[in-house]
């Protein structure tokens, strides 16, 4: 749920800031040329589509995401707020003063002079750019968070971590090419001579800025923590084997379908008058697979963890306080509540612990199925699989002692109709240890 929410969200704040550039420098270009109440009638259909596209749809996806990553993870939105409050705060003024500088530039079309508007277009623009410039920061402390660690809650080196100039630069890029794509689809509602014009304007846009995103895709790459682009390189061998790790395919579905958006581009740049309302929605369209792809890929490389170093996908802390001796405790000790029905060596023992470590990344038969990947366990491998899990790189260490380990692999185990206890666990442990 929080990625598809967040996956629609990405695309309509983007075209937000791209979209406002587009406004901004097109305004000026009307200025200039022998027809300018032809380009601003455009503008004018323009605008209309895209307040409705991004303040409607933007701000219910914007108030779902904050929904969904509070159930998802409410100690990882807990730390984000706290750490970094202010600029929070600074975010949430800048989206007011963003809508209120549109619906003066939308609701003033027929009053304001044209001076006035180009000046609310550029300024729209500006206060987008840095509301995106303030969530990047956020974004990017979660994957790279530089400096910054639980001990120093340092609130710079967390902000401009090394993550943030490089995806900042690419996340201005995706803005100006989602700006032309949004133009093309409203251009194909011209009907005379000036389509061409408009859709080879809005081209300038799309193919400059897509060219250039690799290059900063590169400078990005340097920026990312080791594991992950181990992470990457074991997908790419792993092809071979027939296996492509998530972190590659989502890569690769970036890097081609942005491809595919240049090469569309260039088609409706050439048959600007052949282009259709459909084929101009299916090259955004186009544009919204490549985002899954880049988002995607920035998720699968912060695994284990929703804030890399600090904090992992199951709300287990990484911190000087939870050392190895503190991580082999009865789980429960530690859990902020425990299941009255979950009684020691019981099959909701074992089942509550599945929902509270695992469910976070993995569902039973679905996505990340723990019944295929344990599809071939026994007790003994069950256990010393348990025993290593933080060494799997994508995982976080188990958090229990022994009669939890025992629990949990019963508990897998039984999802394959075998009807095993935590005590028969670990009485064949105990068989297999016996000298």
């Amino acid at each position: 749920m929080v990625a598809i929410i967040a996956i629609i969200h990405v695309l309509i704040s983007h075209l937000a800031v791209g979209g406002g550039a587009f406004l901004a420098v097109a305004e000026w270009w009307a200025s200039r040329q022998a027809d300018p109440e032809r380009i601003r009638a455009f503008l004018r259909k323009f605008v209309t589509y895209f307040l409705v596209y991004t303040t409607v749809l933007g701000a219910t996806t914007g108030v779902g995401i904050w929904f969904a990553i509070q159930l998802a993870s409410p100690e990882g939105t807990s730390l984000l707020i706290h750490q970094f409050v202010f600029a929070w705060a600074t975010e949430w003024v800048t989206f007011l003063l963003e809508l209120s500088v549109l619906y003066l530039y939308y609701y003033g079309w027929h009053t304001n002079s044209r001076r006035m508007q180009l000046v609310l277009a550029i300024l729209y623009f500006v206060i987008a750019w840095f509301s995106l410039a303030i969530i990047n920061g956020i974004l990017a402390f979660m994957l790279t968070p530089g400096g910054w660690t639980l001990e120093n809650r340092d609130i710079v080196a967390g902000f401009f971590n090394p993550g943030y100039w490089p995806s900042l630069f690419i996340r201005t890029l995706v803005t100006l090419t989602l700006g032309g794509l949004f133009a093309f689809i409203v251009a194909t509602r011209v009907e005379d001579d000036l389509r061409e014009r408009i859709i080879g304007f809005a081209a300038r846009f799309v193919v400059p800025a897509a060219l250039l995103i690799p290059l900063f895709a590169a400078w990005y790459w340097f920026s990312l923590p080791v594991e992950a682009t181990k992470m990457w390189h074991n997908g790419v061998v792993g092809v071979a084997g027939g296996r492509l790790e998530a972190i590659t395919r989502y890569s690769w579905l970036a890097a081609i379908t942005g491809g595919l958006i240049v090469i569309g581009t260039l088609i409706i740049a050439w048959k600007p008058r052949a282009t259709t309302t459909a084929a101009a929605i299916a090259l955004f369209a186009t544009a919204q697979f490549s985002m899954l792809g880049g988002e995607f890929f920035r998720e699968m490389a912060r695994k284990p963890f929703v804030i890399r170093g600090a904090l992992y996908s199951n709300a287990l802390w990484k911190s000087p306080s939870k050392a190895p001796v503190a991580l082999d405790q009865p789980y429960f000790e530690s859990t902020r509540w425990e299941p009255d029905h979950a009684t020691p060596g019981s099959a909701a023992h074992g089942e509550w612990i599945y929902r509270l470590q695992c469910a976070s990344c993995h569902t039973l038969d679905g996505y990340r199925s723990l019944a295929q990947r344990t599809a071939q366990w026994t007790p003994t491998f069950g256990d010393r699989f348990l025993q290593n899990l933080d060494q799997q790189a994508v995982m976080p260490p188990f958090q229990g002692d022994a009669h939890d380990r025992a629990a949990l692999v019963a508990y897998l185990i039984s999802l394959h109709g075998k009807q095993v206890s935590a005590a028969e666990v670990e009485a064949s442990l105990a068989r297999e240890v016996k000298p």
